[in-house]
């Protein structure tokens, strides 16, 4: 069932979920260009996909691993890290999710604009993406991006509701992943929004527009935003993630992003939790960054 290819992009695939696998393998053995090698990490899932891989022996190859443990469930980013380790020295990653699909021409075109990416010492590889449901019909326009664009601006763009960012669409360099890593935040919320800041080094990303992935949004998906649990660790990594991204990378935003940045993390924090003392220790953070008027603008507008 496996057999160790080297090529210069490694597709890493995190599994859990059996429902729609079929059309994320579907969418690889139609890539125009076959230069990539596919490692699958399962996550002790209780859907066992050996079956359905059989499948696709002589079509793809691929190495498939099945963890004794579930990390994903409370730790997702290292759920992430252990399906790489699972990958040999290819120069290139990509996290391909077992819902998601990608454009027949998406290693092709990733080949076809390596080599400005070498040329920019580019980290991160920015792909279109759209929404789809289900059934695999498009439920959003297609999300095009600047070719080079800085990856604090693209940040806020996302931040403004104006562009997207989720692992799928992103191939970053083994050298930065190694050097930098995913940050872990409470169900991973964040941890790679955090990672296109990080990964390029605050500089650029470059966006290829010609492929795309398809991101899936199931009623399993959407249903989960009823968990209140769960809304209540989001928040929290919003808040975390938001805090980190201005206790480390300020510079890089202009004031009024930062003031952006920080209502959005002080929401967060006061809607999911009540503890006096996390409030007054993130004012003083925003003291220190933005001053006291700012601060007390951002408490007024969030009173809870």
């Amino acid at each position: 069932m496996s057999s160790k290819i080297m090529n210069r992009l490694a597709i890493i695939i995190p599994y859990y979920k059996l429902n729609y696998f079929k059309h994320t393998l579907d969418s690889l053995c139609l890539q125009t260009d076959k230069r990539f090698s596919i490692y699958i990490g399962d996550d002790c899932s209780p859907q066992d996909p050996k079956s359905l891989l059989r499948a696709y022996e002589g079509q793809l190859t691929f190495v498939y691993k099945k963890f004794q443990n579930n990390l994903g469930g409370n730790h997702l980013t290292k759920q992430w890290d252990r399906c790489v380790e699972l990958s040999e020295k290819e120069d290139w990653l990509m996290i391909l999710g077992d819902d998601d699909t990608i454009s027949e021409n998406y290693v092709e075109a990733f080949y076809e604009n390596l080599k400005i990416a070498e040329e920019k010492s580019i980290e991160v590889i920015r792909f279109a993406s759209k929404l789809i449901n289900e059934e695999g019909s498009d439920i959003s326009q297609l999300f095009i991006n600047p070719e080079l664009e800085l990856a604090a601006k693209s940040y806020m763009r996302t931040f403004k509701g104006d562009g997207r960012s989720t692992l799928t669409e992103h191939i970053f360099s083994r050298r930065t992943y190694e050097k930098n890593g995913f940050k872990e935040f409470p169900v991973a919320f964040g941890s790679d929004n955090v990672a296109w800041l990080e990964f390029p080094e605050m500089g650029e990303i470059l966006s290829i527009n010609n492929a795309f992935a398809s991101i899936r949004i199931s009623r399993e998906h959407l249903s989960s935003k009823g968990d209140e649990k769960l809304n209540l660790r989001r928040k929290q990594g919003i808040y975390l993630f938001n805090r980190y991204i201005i206790s480390n990378y300020s510079k890089y935003f202009t004031i009024d992003d930062q003031f952006l940045i920080l209502k959005k993390a002080y929401k967060n924090l006061r809607t999911s939790d009540r503890s006096i003392l996390k409030a007054v220790d993130f004012c003083i953070l925003i003291i220190r960054k933005m001053g006291f008027s700012k601060t007390l603008q951002i408490i007024k507008v969030n009173k809870y």
